[in-house]
């Protein structure tokens, strides 16, 4: 046994150092911490008392002495039930039971007779509710709450909501994502919904290139969450915004497993407001798990697998269900198909997790844990449900795998090491299900190809995790760190095969759009005049097109933590800690950020009194990590050919992009004939043509324009998405929070909270060529009226005087450029009002006022 002791520390001591010495950072903790005081009943110290913590459920057991104060601690405990005794001769021996949750840092005394030996129980001695030592902010959601409140879908990760200060991300509703992933967005203190960390048994579980998390295990599988509001340990990082701990079930001596089914549809719901007519919905929902021992108190297993298969009808808004036989006239006119509002979407996925636990020794234990999804969504919508028509909508399958190891070394009473290893890929196909152009009424409705998503990506990530912790007298020092390797490849065709936006629904009808966008691909000239009009009645985009615009982007985000927690006097605990965070780009894209330091201090006062009042608080810098949705367009689509914009060359990054992108804004009746053009519909200028003919290379005829082709009717130029500046810094907040809890009655907690958060260095965009403040410019809505916004070059000849204003160069179109200057400014009270889960009840009652 000492030769396995000796090298499992030397194992895992060598990984700490290697990560110390080359990358690391976040610690994201999946065990709780249990402590206390062992004293006589004098109340005076007692001595190295032997204190014993066996988990009920598997029978692992660690033992340790308490210190000349007679304090102990064991950290990197799993969350579950304990029985904890403490002894010493003398005095009878004492046992009591306590259940630790995830995150949790429990605080559990002892006072021990003189006399003989003999054992007293406690049954229900559960720690205190308000864990004196704890500085951090945060509300666990436990696995009575899972298994027993009625969540919409069994999707708990929106058991987060539950928590204060925790709203829906501003991406779910009333605006779009780069990519819309299928999960709930979240948003922490007002943050961006790209400022969060969400892990899974301590592994990441965040798309890089959507920034949002990935998916999770079924309710079945998970055990319980933390969810963390303010975090003043160095411990954790990454996060500007909130932190979602989880933790999965394990198996356990009993066998244990369940089988289960739910229905759904649209004869037991009820109708939303905003559904007009009959909605359709059908789903099921089914899966079972089992757990056991393999061989008991030794090594154990942990399984689960869930499906769903749903039906529903897609909503739409009022003004598309008023004007569908417009809507489908205007595209008849255009030689396009009509839509058919009684399409359905389905969501149907499989899932399967297992886990295996082993107790290699009194000292080591391991865990893995391998997951894996599958997920196929028909006619899902890629903006805003109820914004597209059915040939907008997009299918998305999709596929997770990630395995996880976990190495917890406890090499005494006071060297605990936890070493965390994982191996995650991800495919995300998201198609079209129509190749029809991009016809789009401005804020109303849209046909066609959606260009704000990519086609597909791929992401294969490695991460590796080591944490140290050391107990010295009233002192608990952890470091250690993390590194983690991402390799994005998208597709991201764009404005394929063109997009054409209307001011009005008459707009539409009479052909005549604002501002037409269309995308070469056929490097190196991108010259080609025309597009084979049988592209518009195809379904999925051609792999020819995908590959063209496809990019791959990798990169590392890495950093390094020590903190010390103190117990100053038995009352008063504070956290001492330093976090340095990093991340490593290509060097054509961003220059590397290096300067990320984050200090951070934290105090938990147990003022005591006849309610057991706790006063906590904080403050810290907090890095999060460059959000890179659209950084991984830039190579395929988003950075445009035509070079950077003239006097900010220094500023932007190298990352031209292999296809070529154009914008074409004139008068209504110059737009009418490129639309008919591209279109390959009789117009005056081209009887009868067989393909689509891009405005460039179309002859303007009887209308005059000064070169002859249409192009010159206006403004025609390469169009840049976005460009971002190459010293892009990784986003930076300050939060300070302080909170008061009481426990008014036994089991019960009151709390009052205070948090302000301060974002600054975050990243948006900010338009480089802003047009002229001058004169008269159109305002794109639904009734096509006029206002100072979005304007497009249209000469005084054409467009008659005074004209509308130019841009600032008038040879680029509009030209966003991604940069990190922007500041917010959160201030949140929160009041919670809980009560400890027993025999028939439990509750968390929250109110939260935030402003922003």
């Amino acid at each position: 046994m000492l030769n396995i002791n000796c090298l499992l520390l030397r194992l895992t001591l060598n990984c700490g150092l290697l990560l110390l010495t080359t990358s690391t950072v976040y610690a994201q903790t999946i065990s709780a911490t249990l402590e206390g005081r062992v004293t006589d009943s004098s109340g005076a110290a007692v001595p190295e008392a032997v204190v014993t913590v066996v988990n009920t459920a598997t029978g692992a057991s660690r033992s340790g002495g308490s210190s000349d104060q007679g304090e102990y601690r064991f950290a990197l405990l799993p969350a579950g039930e304990y029985t904890v005794t403490a002894e010493k001769g003398g005095f009878s021996r004492q046992s009591k039971r306590v259940t630790l949750q995830i995150g949790q840092i429990a605080s559990l005394d002892f006072s021990l007779a003189v006399g003989a030996v003999q054992e007293q129980v406690t049954v229900e001695a559960s720690a205190e509710v308000l864990e004196p030592t704890r500085t951090q902010v945060s509300t666990v959601i436990n696995s009575n709450q899972i298994v027993n409140l009625p969540v919409n879908g069994r999707q708990f990760i929106d058991f987060v909501l539950l928590a204060p200060g925790v709203s829906i991300g501003d991406t779910t509703s009333g605006s779009t994502d780069v990519i819309v992933e299928p999960v709930t967005k979240i948003s922490f203190a007002s943050q961006n919904i790209h400022y969060n960390f969400v892990a899974i048994d301590g592994a990441d579980n965040i798309s890089t290139a959507s920034g949002i998390q990935k998916t999770t295990p079924s309710q079945e599988a998970v055990q319980e969450f933390r969810v963390i509001n303010a975090e003043y340990s160095a411990m954790f990082g990454r996060a500007v915004g909130g932190i979602v701990n989880i933790i999965t079930k394990s198996g356990t001596n009993q066998t244990h497993g369940s089988l289960y089914s739910f229905f759904r549809n649209d004869a037991l719901d009820a109708r939303s407001i905003l559904q007009p007519g009959n909605k359709t919905l059908e789903q099921y929902q089914f899966g079972g798990s089992l757990g056991g021992p393999i061989r008991r108190e030794k090594s154990f297993y942990f399984l689960n697998y869930e499906g769903q298969r749903r039906m529903e009808a897609p909503f739409y808004n009022s003004f598309i269900l008023s004007n569908i036989a417009r809507i489908n006239a205007a595209k008849a006119n255009f030689g396009l198909p009509a839509e058919n509002l009684n399409v359905l979407r389905d969501s149907n996925f499989d899932n399967v997790l297992g886990k295996w636990d082993h107790i290699v020794s009194p000292q080591h234990s391991v865990s893995v844990r391998y997951f894996f999804n599958n997920a196929r969504f028909a006619n899902v919508s890629p903006l805003n449900d109820g914004f597209d028509l059915p040939s907008a909508f997009k299918n998305n399958d999709l596929e997770d795998h990630s395995v996880v190891g976990n190495l917890t070394s406890s090499f005494s009473s006071t060297l605990v090491n936890e070493l965390r290893a994982q191996y995650a890929r991800r495919s995300f196909d998201f198609p079209v299900v129509s190749t029809q152009p991009h016809l789009e009424v401005a804020n109303t409705f849209a046909i066609g190809v959606n260009r704000g998503n990519p086609d597909f990506y791929k992401e294969p990530r490695f991460e590796i995790v080591d944490n140290v912790t050391h107990v010295r007298g009233r002192h608990t020092w952890t470091f250690g760190g993390n590194f983690n390797w991402v390799r994005t490849t998208e597709s991201f065709p764009l404005f394929y095969p063109f997009e054409a936006t209307f001011a009005s629904l008459n707009d539409l009808i009479n052909g005549t759009p604002f501002v037409i966008f269309f995308q070469r691909f056929q490097a190196p000239t991108f010259i080609e005049p025309t597009i084979n009009r049988s592209v518009y009645l195809g379904g999925a985009i051609s792999e020819a097109v995908r590959n063209q615009a496809k990019g791959v982007l990798t990169h590392t985000y890495d950093g390094l933590f020590i903190q010390d927690k103190a117990r100053i006097t038995n009352r008063l605990t504070m956290n001492f800690g330093l976090r340095y965070e990093w991340e490593t780009w290509p060097a054509k894209a961003l220059k590397n950020d290096l300067n990320n330091w984050d200090p951070r201090v934290g105090f938990a006062y147990n003022a005591g009194g006849g309610w057991k009042a706790v006063i906590r608080g904080g403050g810290g810098f907090f890095h999060g990590t460059i959000p890179s949705p659209l950084l991984a367009c830039q190579i395929p689509s988003c950075g445009g050919t035509l070079g950077k914009f003239p006097t900010r060359e220094a500023k932007q990054d190298d990352l031209n992009a292999t296809t070529r992108l154009f914008a074409f804004a004139s008068a209504p009746f110059i737009t009418n004939l490129a639309l008919n053009n591209l279109l390959g519909r009789p117009n005056l200028l081209n009887a009868a043509p067989s393909n689509g003919t891009y405005p460039d290379a179309v002859r303007s005829g009887a209308v005059g324009c000064p070169s002859g082709f249409l192009s010159s009717c206006g403004f025609f130029g390469d169009a840049v998405i976005v460009r971002f500046a190459r010293d892009h810094q990784a986003p930076l907040a300050y939060q300070f929070g302080t909170s008061v809890e009481i426990e008014p009655y036994p089991a019960w907690n009151l709390t009052a909270s205070y948090l302000r958060v301060r974002g600054l260095r975050l990243g948006s965009f900010l338009n480089v060529n802003q047009p002229r403040p001058s004169g008269t410019q159109v305002l794109h809505n639904s009734n096509g009226q006029t206002g100072p916004k979005n304007t497009y070059f249209c000469p005084a000849a054409i467009c008659g005087a005074p004209g509308l204003p130019g841009t600032a160069n008038p040879n680029f179109a509009v030209y966003f450029e991604a940069d990190s200057q922007w500041d917010s400014v959160y201030d949140g009270m929160f009041l919670t009002l809980g009560k400890r889960a027993g025999r028939y009840f439990g509750m968390n009652l929250s109110y939260t006022l935030g402003k922003g």
